[in-house]
C-alpha cells in the first residue's frame, strides 16, 4: 500500500514536471517559432540582400548552437537546468532584434547570440526532460516535449503572417519580445532542478567530459544521432524542392509538409509508447530500416511524385521519431549527474549533422538529385550498423547503479 502511494506521487510529480516544461517550450516557440521561416523573406524583401547572405547567417546560427551545447550541458550538470534554460529563452530575443536592423554586421552578431541561445535552450530543456522522466515513460514524455514545440511553432506561423502583412516585421518583433517574457518568468518561478535519485559519488562529480565521451555506448549514441540527422538535413531541403519541381504546385508541397507533421506527431507518440514497453532497440531498427528503404526509393524514383510524396512523408515521420528514440537511449544509458553533458554532446552532433546534410543537398541537388538521396541512404545504413553494435549489450551499463524512477 505504501509502495502504491509512493508510485502515485512519483507519477503525479513526473506529469507536473512534464506539463511545465512542455508549456514553457510551447510558449517560447509561440513567440519565436515563425521567425526562422520568415527571416529569409525579411532579408530579401525588406533589406534586398541575397539568399547567400541568409544561408551564411543560418549556418553561423546552427554551428554556434552545436559548439555551445557541450558547454551548456556541463553548466546544466553543475549549475542546474533552470539557469541555462532561462539564458537560452532570453537569448532568443536576438532573433527578434534581427527584424529591426538592416546593418549586416549587427545581423551577424545577432545570429551568433541566437545560435548560442538555441544550443543552451535545447540542451537544458532536453536534459531536464530526461531527468524528470522515468525509463518507463521517457518515450511518451519526449513525444509530448516535441509536440509542444511543434504546436507552438504552428500557431506562431499562423499568427505572424497576418501581423506582418498588416503592420510589418517591426510589429511582429515587438509582439514576439513581449510574449517571450512569459516562458522566461515561468522558468524562473516554477521550474525546479531535478536532482538524481541517488547521491552522486565523488567519482561521479569529478568525471570529466572526456571520460564520459570515451565510453563506448556514448560514442555509439553520438553516431546514432549524427547520421540520421545528416539524412534529415538532406531530406528536409531536397524533398520539398523535388515535390515542387515534379508537380509544379505550391499546394502539393504545402500539403506534403502538413501531412508529414501531422503523421509525425502520431508517430512520435506511437513509437515512443512502443519503446517504453519493449525497449529502444526494436523501434530504432524498425525506423532506420524504413528510412533506408524510403531514401533509396526516393533516389531511384524522384521524378515520379506519386512515389516521391509517400516516401517523403515516411521519411519525415522517421526523422522526427528518431529524436524521441535517441533521447530515450540517452536516458537509459546515462546517470543524472552526467546527463546534461551527454545531451549537450548529442545536440552538438545534431547541429553538425543537420548542417552537413543541408550543405550537401544544397550543393548536389541541382547536379543530380539522385546523389544526395543516395548519400542519405548511406547515412541511414551507417546508423543501422551503429545501432547493431550499440544494442549488443542486453542491459544499459551506465544506469545499473542508478535508482530507476
Amino acid at each position: 500500500m505504501i509502495a502504491e502511494f509512493a508510485n502515485r506521487v512519483l507519477r503525479h510529480t513526473q506529469v507536473r514536471r512534464l506539463g511545465l516544461i512542455v508549456t514553457i517550450l510551447f510558449l517560447n516557440n509561440l513567440a519565436v517559432g515563425a521567425a526562422r521561416s520568415l527571416f529569409p523573406v525579411y532579408i530579401e524583401r525588406d533589406l534586398g540582400l541575397s539568399p547567400a547572405f541568409t544561408g551564411a547567417l543560418l549556418s553561423i546560427e546552427t554551428a554556434l548552437g552545436g559548439i555551445i551545447s557541450v558547454v551548456a550541458g556541463a553548466m546544466a550538470d553543475r549549475l542546474g537546468h533552470r539557469l541555462v534554460l532561462v539564458i537560452g529563452i532570453v537569448g532568443f530575443s536576438a532573433g527578434f532584434l534581427q527584424f529591426v536592423t538592416g546593418v549586416p554586421w549587427l545581423l551577424v552578431l545577432l545570429a551568433v547570440i541566437l545560435g548560442l541561445a538555441h544550443g543552451m535552450r535545447s540542451t537544458a530543456g532536453q536534459s531536464y526532460l530526461l531527468n524528470a522522466s522515468s525509463r518507463q515513460s521517457v518515450g511518451v514524455s519526449t513525444a509530448a516535449f516535441f509536440l509542444g514545440g511543434t504546436i507552438g511553432t504552428a500557431v506562431s506561423a499562423a499568427v505572424a503572417g497576418p501581423i506582418i502583412e498588416g503592420y510589418g516585421f517591426g510589429a511582429y518583433a515587438v509582439g514576439g519580445l513581449v510574449i517571450n517574457i512569459v516562458p522566461a518568468i515561468l522558468t524562473v518561478c516554477f521550474l525546479h532542478d531535478v536532482r538524481p535519485t541517488r547521491r552522486p559519488s565523488a567519482g561521479d562529480r569529478r568525471r570529466s567530459l572526456r571520460e564520459i565521451l570515451v565510453r563506448r555506448e556514448i560514442f555509439l549514441i553520438g553516431g546514432l544521432r549524427f547520421f540520421p540527422t545528416a539524412f534529415w538535413g538532406v531530406w528536409s531541403l531536397a524533398l520539398p524542392l523535388l515535390i515542387f519541381r515534379t508537380t509544379g504546385s505550391v499546394l502539393a508541397t504545402a500539403l506534403y509538409g502538413s501531412a508529414g507533421m501531422a503523421l509525425s506527431a502520431i508517430g512520435q507518440f506511437t513509437i515512443g509508447r512502443w519503446s517504453d514497453r519493449v525497449g529502444r532497440a526494436r523501434p530504432i531498427f524498425t525506423v532506420l530500416g524504413v528510412q533506408v528503404i524510403v531514401s533509396l526509393v526516393a533516389a531511384i524514383a524522384w521524378e515520379h511524385p506519386t512515389v516521391l510524396i509517400p516516401a517523403g512523408i515516411l521519411g519525415v515521420v522517421g526523422g522526427w521519431t528518431m529524436s524521441v528514440l535517441v533521447l530515450g537511449t540517452v536516458r537509459d544509458r546515462t546517470i543524472g549527474t552526467e546527463r546534461g553533458r551527454v545531451v549537450g554532446f548529442i545536440h552538438a552532433l545534431w547541429s553538425f549533422g543537420l548542417l552537413l546534410g543541408t550543405l550537401l543537398a544544397g550543393v548536389l541537388l541541382d547536379l543530380d538529385p539522385t546523389i544526395p538521396l543516395l548519400l542519405a541512404t548511406l547515412a541511414n545504413a551507417a546508423a543501422l550498423l551503429i545501432a547493431s553494435r550499440l544494442f549488443r549489450e542486453a542491459d544499459p551499463p551506465a544506469t545499473m547503479s542508478e535508482a530507476r524512477g
